[in-house]
């Protein structure tokens, strides 16, 4: 059983992606020191954006930083030296305490406590009860490493001061500036904060008064309220192609086939005298090449008595086959790969992604519940459809096991299942019939764009393959009878 904090991402995980903090790192290192002497981060979350200023030369002692998560405020008031007591916080309505601790310890104390009331607000599924086991069990080892980490943050940001504030009212008193650099990177989704840091009302402390933020309308409303400040904005949001909340985005990477990362700023032209233009990050390209397993013949025979399995895959391999077999514009890769396997052939490919749980796009966060499936794709075949085998091994929870590990399991365990999109040319996507269920329909320059989900599915493989084979000589038979009729 991984253990909750024996690999801290999700705890410590930076809200600014590598892109994103590369991007940074090269403003921050030409930023000219004698005209910009304060830098101001809001929405400093786990000080990534700080650290990478930091990295660059720019002192700690000049940044000011602010948030309200009760995570971000702990972390912020050991780093700056502050009271912790301050922070009022309570479990169950009794104090938070650890008498006799250091700063230090109080503070992991702090974390931990919050970390533990999260995961035991999760319900009663056996991965939440096996993880907060598992924190109690070993609660010393928890503690010592979030110290570790703690410590860290602390002496690679000596002076730096940190207030639980309103990212509204931190900005006003520093937007007329034009000494300050300011950085922010607001939630992706609505009361996401709120919703990633939910303890079901366990967990209390003196929480700043502050506004919900609403990338819908604030991302906006942030880019046309700083236009003609004298402080030097760059603030991070992800928004589909070509609606960014400025016209001139000074930074971006693809998040997949439709959501982009900006780096947005109100003077767009003073950050490309640093960088020497706008910037785009498209990933790096990489070849593919194939497995040392065969491909399925068209005419191998697939019986109940086929052995078939998922197993983990590279990208590139992945890749391979499915551009070999799709013959259109490909989906966007995979973050989580793994290939179907019949009878020791190649059949299939299956890739997952997170995006929809951990960066949501505006439109897609109705489905922050469900993980994505960016493709299942199978092998011609001369008379099965092995895609829908593939995508109905795919809807299996085990099967996504297999590669949702480590820290990544978090987000397994949380999810219900998975969504999916489809650009046809026709107002259904016939291979998923009775696989997912429809949820929108919309018009796209090339016909529609389908949106489909699905819960988790309980079988096992030997039942899937049951099954799959019973429908499709369903299918072929009801093919035959409607040839016949013609």
């Amino acid at each position: 059983m991984p253990a909750g904090f024996a690999q801290p991402g999700v705890l410590f995980a930076g809200n600014s992606s590598a892109p994103d903090r590369a991007f940074y790192r090269q403003v921050f290192n030409k930023l000219p020191r004698d005209q910009y002497t304060r830098y101001v981060e809001l929405g400093v979350g786990s000080f990534a954006a700080a650290l990478v200023a930091a990295n660059a030369g720019i002192p700690p002692s000049s940044m000011s930083t602010s948030d309200v998560t009760l995570y971000t405020a702990i972390v912020g008031t050991y780093v700056s030296g502050g009271d912790l007591a301050s922070l009022g916080m309570t479990l169950d309505g009794e104090p938070v305490e650890l008498p006799g601790a250091s700063p230090v310890e109080l503070a992991a104390h702090m974390l931990y406590v919050h970390w533990l009331a999260r995961m035991q607000a999760k319900g009663d599924a056996t991965y939440w009860a096996e993880l907060v086991t598992d924190m109690v069990e070993r609660e010393a080892e928890h503690k010592a490493r979030l110290v570790g980490s703690l410590q860290s943050i602390g002496e690679r940001l000596p002076g730096i001061s940190f207030t639980p504030k309103c990212m509204w009212d931190h900005l006003a008193e520093v937007e007329d500036d034009p000494h300050t650099i300011v950085v922010a990177a607001p939630p992706t989704y609505r009361a996401g904060f709120e919703k990633f840091f939910d303890t079901g009302g366990r967990v209390e402390w003196n929480t700043p008064p502050y506004s919900i933020f609403d990338p819908e309308v604030d991302m906006q409303r942030l880019a046309d309220h700083m236009r003609d400040k004298a402080a030097l904005l760059m603030f991070l949001q992800e928004e589909r192609s070509g609606i960014a909340a400025h016209e001139t985005p000074v930074f971006a990477h693809p998040l997949g086939d439709v959501a982009r990362a900006f780096v947005i700023s109100n003077r767009p032209e003073e950050i490309f005298k640093l960088t020497g233009g706008p910037k785009v990050a498209l990933g790096m390209g990489r070849s593919t090449a194939p497995t040392n397993l065969p491909i399925i013949p068209p005419d191998h025979q697939v019986t109940d008595q086929s052995r078939v399995a998922v197993t983990p895959a590279r990208g590139t391999e992945v890749d391979y086959y499915r551009d070999l077999w799709m013959h259109r514009l490909a989906a966007a890769p995979g973050s989580y790969n793994m290939l179907v396997i019949v009878d020791g052939y190649v059949a299939g490919v299956i890739g997952y992604g997170a995006e929809t749980m951990t960066r949501p796009y505006p439109g897609a966060t109705k489905y922050t519940t469900h993980l994505l499936m960016r493709f299942a794709f199978g092998a011609p075949h001369y008379e099965l459809r092995l895609t829908r085998l593939a995508t109905m091994l795919a809807l299996r929870r085990d099967t996504a096991k297999l590669v949702f590990t480590g820290a990544s399991e978090i987000l397994l365990a949380a999810s219900n299942g998975l969504v999916t999109v489809e650009y046809t040319r026709h107002p259904e996507a016939k291979g998923l019939r009775g696989l997912m269920q429809l949820e929108s329909r919309a018009k796209h320059p090339d016909g529609y764009k389908l949106s489909y989900r699905a819960d988790w599915v309980l079988d096992d493989i030997p039942t899937t393959l049951s099954t799959f084979l019973a429908k499709e000589k369903s299918w072929r038979a009801s093919r035959s009878k409607a040839k016949k009729q013609k």
